[in-house]
């Protein structure tokens, strides 16, 4: 066991201590209160009854994720009897109020902490030391064409034109991506056999990139069986594999989910909290409704997490709050709560939700649940924000991050520079070679600058063939150096149409970001880009 799992376990079953030592002080309390309803009529007994329905709701939800099961299943059935009685009007008989006593006053702990199962913990996702991308290929054009590509990009590969040879190098060290021609084989069905039997032999598949001649459906069928998570159709497009290696090769290196999780409850959201932590989501704990605007502000969840159940203030109307504000209503909103009345739930989701998780539900079951809605939710925004071609992000959007990274340099008295950018030429390439070509050098270059620059720094694709870059605490002279980094690995790539090889060149312009407004710096970017272009081309300047 690792000891970050350790050091989980014994969180968690501090939070269940904690939880079964507030219930020594909590259950007779709930007993007493049910005594009271002896005691009481009309308005303060409903009330009582009112009250007592939420503490038992608040028991259900609860128990069972602290180890508690049997004792959150009474708790529920007890607050369902309750339900009918809160209906103004209700009728209820003093054989039906005592034996509701009666079986509050049954409810107990367990005689020891001991006594109970600890709450299921995570799942320990346990990946091996990996190398970086294995290729397999014995076609020498093919190689070649890659291997210039993976060389170019800056990436770690080791190429293999023998399957005994990669079957070998794997049993020492799995690579993080595996690149396999298929059509090294007389029948692609007998490679992707072998790659069946190699990932059986993994305690965790390998992600593949497949290359072949074929695009039937049986095909694709079969590649996803043995773990593909991309399939080529020759003649291979370079930037689509690329682009994919890369995307694959970033996934640690992306920023972590947001999950802002509201519960009145504070030590059953610390749980939930804590799972998700380790998980590796960012969490935001909230138990006071009021402060919702000001957390959403500062936090930018990309999912919420809200109890359905909670005084002052519900579930499904926090929820509408947050929707009456243009900028959150995109945010999947999931309501986390042991409400299970069907038409409840669908009373809260019709108000504003997006999801409903029942608890109590387990840690591994949470986290999951989560972690997908989080992901498609920031995928989603990525399509409302981002250039369908390149993945950057779209004009008006680079725009609006350069005024914020102004701000934010003015506060942190630090400098940014701003680049203007403009493949050279580009024009005679979509004349010369087609559309469709010219979208692979503009999708080529975009997936350069994303290698090549930090993961601060901003890129968008500013129109056609033109970007604009933001590169936050950058000095204009660190910034000429990037650039012409970049321009020189782009003027050494090799493009191919029609059996004809070419190569593109782009020019840049460079200015710091000093003005007042946004539009300013980019016309001041625009004009040094205008003198790079009339000077010759394939070259940076820097502005004034």
């Amino acid at each position: 066991m690792t000891e970050s799992k350790i050091d989980l376990e014994q969180q968690l079953a501090q939070l269940r201590h904690t939880y079964v030592m507030r219930l020594v002080q909590e259950l007779p309390q709930l007993q007493q209160g049910a005594m009271l309803l002896y005691q009481l009529s009309d308005v303060a007994w409903h009330a009582q009854v009112e009250d007592l329905s939420v503490k038992l709701h608040t028991l259900a939800g609860s128990a069972g994720t602290f180890g508690l099961p049997e004792l959150g299943e009474q708790a529920r059935q007890f607050e369902q009897q309750l339900k009918p009685w809160l209906v103004p009007g209700a009728v209820v008989t003093a054989a039906e109020q005592q034996q509701l006593i009666d079986d509050i006053q049954q409810l107990k702990l367990p005689t020891a902490v001991a006594d109970y199962p600890a709450a299921p913990a995570t799942a320990e996702v346990t990946a091996a030391e990996r190398a970086g991308v294995y290729l397999l290929c014995n076609e020498p054009a093919l190689t070649e064409q890659i291997s210039t590509m993976l060389d170019i990009f800056g990436y770690s590969y080791r190429h293999f034109s023998s399957v005994d040879d990669l079957v070998q190098a794997i049993a020492n060290t799995p690579p993080e991506v595996l690149i396999v021609d298929l059509d090294m084989h007389q029948t692609p069905g007998q490679c992707m056999q072998g790659i069946a039997d190699l990932q059986a032999k993994q305690s965790s598949a390998i992600p593949v990139l497949l290359l072949s001649h074929q695009s039937d459906f049986g095909s694709y069928l079969n590649a996803i069986r043995v773990g593909a998570i991309g399939y080529f159709v020759k003649p291979l497009n370079s930037t689509e594999l690329e682009a994919r290696l890369r995307q694959q090769l970033s996934r640690n290196e992306r920023e972590p989910f947001r999950v802002m999780l509201v519960d009145d409850d504070q030590l059953l959201a610390e749980h939930y909290a804590l799972v998700l932590r380790q998980g590796g989501l960012l969490v935001e704990v909230l138990s006071e409704p009021a402060l919702i605007f000001e957390s959403l502000k500062q936090f930018h969840p990309d999912v919420i997490l809200l109890d359905v159940n909670m005084p002052f203030c519900s579930g499904p109307e926090l929820a509408q709050l947050v929707r009456l504000q243009q900028a959150w209503l995109g945010v999947p909103i999931i309501y986390l709560s042991s409400e299970t009345d069907g038409e409840q739930q669908l009373a809260a989701l019709i108000k504003a939700g997006d999801d409903f998780i029942t608890k109590p539900i387990t840690d591994t079951a949470l986290l999951v649940a989560v972690f997908a809605r989080a992901q498609r939710a920031r995928q989603l925004a990525d399509i409302m924000t981002r250039d369908s071609l390149t993945g950057l992000l779209q004009h008006a959007h680079i725009k609006e991050r350069l005024g914020l990274e102004m701000l934010r340099a003015v506060r942190s008295s630090q400098s940014v520079s701003v680049v203007m950018l403009d493949i050279d030429h580009f024009k005679k390439v979509n004349d010369n070679y087609g559309h469709l070509i010219g979208d692979q050098v503009i999708a080529n270059l975009a997936n350069l600058l994303k290698q090549q620059l930090r993961k601060t720094d901003l890129v968008g694709r500013y129109g056609g063939e033109e970007f604009l870059l933001v590169l936050p605490d950058c000095s204009v002279q660190r910034a000429f150096t990037v650039v012409e980094q970049v321009r020189e690995l782009f003027a050494a790539l090799p493009f191919t149409a029609a059996e004809q090889r070419f190569f593109c060149s782009f020019s840049a312009g460079i200015c710091a970001a000093t003005l007042e407004h946004a539009d300013l710096v980019i016309d001041k970017a625009d004009q040094a880009l205008y003198r790079a272009k009339s000077s010759g081309r394939n070259r940076t300047m820097l502005s004034g």
